[in-house]
């Protein structure tokens, strides 16, 4: 799932034109956590090739055929028009007209039911800029922002609770490494090179808790359920025997086990694992949360919060943005009591229908933005095309709101937005030139999720948040060449569920 510069001919682009015919922007993937960087071909309106770009600290000169492939879906099921829901039916209406509708039932529901009752909700996949511009129209009228698109249980208070203690390159150090319900080869694919590196090199042994699933190097599969990691935390199990012996060893947690309704009593098993490896063996046990969202990081340094489910069924009215996992709706439905459903989004999808206003936006090849990876490092995308016909970048939507309903927004151009982010959140203002490096020092109490004993842990084994590596947000499921590649891999793979949206793209 990995290629290297130079190493194969891209079908998709070749005889399509000629090498200075092509115009190159620096950018960054962000159809995961790693942040890979990547630079952007592109001639006229289309993008036509995606290779990657060194950094050693990152993803070297490794990307995955995701990325690489993927940008077929830029063109395809894209919302260039504003819609509206007139008799069950969504109608293309102009800009002017969305706007004023969409002011009219923010002030009107606002009004009879409180702004409270007014929810509004950011996918972790979007870019910092847009998420702070939603943060500030939240403030600004008093609307309930419910944070981002993830039900994790964890306390932000401490940045290493959400992000990694180690850089991607310490992982080439280590000597054994447990995965805790995570699979790195389809969640982190770069991650998983550097995995594959010192296995080669015969420096590192692996171990892992969850599912079993297909890897590109033997891993030792401990178990399936939560009294695995119960035994460890024990001291009981014999994979303790190999940590105590492992002179640099290190635990990546899947970040959908914070998902689970035990996830505070999982957190606490490690922290307390964490604690007792310290004391005993006066060694650091690095305990790293593998996000498999863009911008998860970005938006809890900002200070947004997961949302939850019980402050979603209270809204009227609910104002998502950029929402681009097709089972999203469906988990939350039975929840979910907004009777008016506003969706901003690039792409158009089996949700698209549920919406009463749907406004169209920009993909992160259309823009400018900045993004955290799992390791907290800012980086930024830069923009190679120009959304198709009537879409607009999402900050700009919020300013042109501010100004409908009568408030004068904070910013009116983009520097002035990441200036007074930067005022949040200084790294910001250094993308791609500043990363905090003191932040991974030996102190093992950093790592704290919650209080004890906060209830019991539940028998339900661990299982993989992505079960099919090809089709993970809209822009995988609009490609022709991802449809493709993930039936190739389904064909062959029996421990695949069969998803209905996934043969719409053939």
């Amino acid at each position: 799932m990995l290629l290297l510069t130079g190493a194969l001919t891209s079908k998709p682009y070749a005889f399509t034109s000629r090498p200075w015919e092509l115009r190159s922007v620096q950018s960054i993937d962000t159809l995961d956590g790693i942040g890979s960087n990547i630079r952007v071909d592109f001639k006229e309106s289309e993008v036509l090739r995606i290779l990657p770009r060194k950094n050693p600290e990152v993803n070297e000169n490794w990307i995955s055929d995701k990325i690489r492939f993927f940008y077929d879906g830029l063109k395809r099921q894209r919302l260039t028009s504003p819609y509206i829901k007139t008799n069950g039916e969504l109608r293309p209406v102009k800009w002017k007209k969305a706007i004023s509708k969409l002011s009219s039932l923010l002030r009107v529901y606002s009004f009879e039911y409180g702004p409270s009752k007014v929810g509004l909700l950011a996918s972790s996949n979007m870019d910092l800029e847009t998420m702070y511009a939603l943060r500030n129209f939240s403030n600004n009228y008093g609307f309930s922002f419910l944070g981002i698109d993830k039900t994790l249980k964890i306390n932000m208070d401490n940045p290493l609770n959400y992000r990694f203690q180690n850089s991607i390159s310490d992982f080439e150090k280590t000597d054994l490494c447990l995965f805790i319900g995570t699979n790195p080869r389809f969640e982190a694919s770069t991650l998983n090179l550097r995995l594959r590196k010192i296995f080669r090199k015969g420096k590192a042994s692996f171990a892992s808790i969850g599912s079993n699933f297909a890897s590109t190097f033997p891993i030792n599969f401990l178990g399936l359920s939560p009294k695995t990691l119960v035994s460890i935390a024990e001291g009981k199990h014999p994979i303790c025997k190999s940590l105590a012996q492992a002179e640099n060893p290190k635990i990546i947690l899947g970040c959908k086990l914070l998902e689970r309704a035990d996830g505070l009593v999982i957190q606490d098993l490690l922290n307390g694992l964490v604690s007792s490896f310290y004391t005993i063996f006066n060694k650091k046990l690095s305990v790293n949360l593998l996000h498999t969202e863009s911008n998860t990081v970005g938006g809890f340094e900002l200070g947004l919060k997961s949302f939850v489910k019980s402050d979603l069924a209270k809204c009227k009215i609910l104002y998502t943005v950029g929402i681009d996992k097709p089972s999203f709706f469906d988990n939350n439905t039975k929840t979910t009591s907004s009777s008016v459903l506003i969706m901003q989004s690039s792409h158009g999808d089996k949700n698209t229908n549920r919406a009463d206003l749907v406004l169209p936006s920009y993909t992160f090849v259309e823009k400018t933005g900045i993004y955290y990876n799992t390791e907290g490092r800012p980086q930024k995308t830069q923009r190679a095309l120009i959304g198709p016909n009537l879409s607009r970048e999402d900050w700009k939507i919020f300013r042109i709101l501010f100004h409908s309903l009568d408030k004068l927004a904070s910013f009116e151009t983009k520097s002035q937005l990441i200036t007074e982010m930067s005022k949040i959140l200084p790294s910001s203002y250094f993308a791609n030139s500043w990363f905090d490096t003191n932040s991974n020092i030996n102190q093992p109490t950093l790592f704290e999720f919650g209080s004890k004993n906060l209830g019991k842990i539940y028998k339900t084994s661990f299982k993989l948040f992505i079960e099919d590596f090809y089709m993970t947000s809209n822009l995988c499921q609009s490609s022709k060449t991802m449809a493709k590649a993930s039936e190739l891999l389904r064909s062959y793979s029996n421990n695949y569920k069969f998803l209905t949206w996934a043969s719409i793209n053939k």
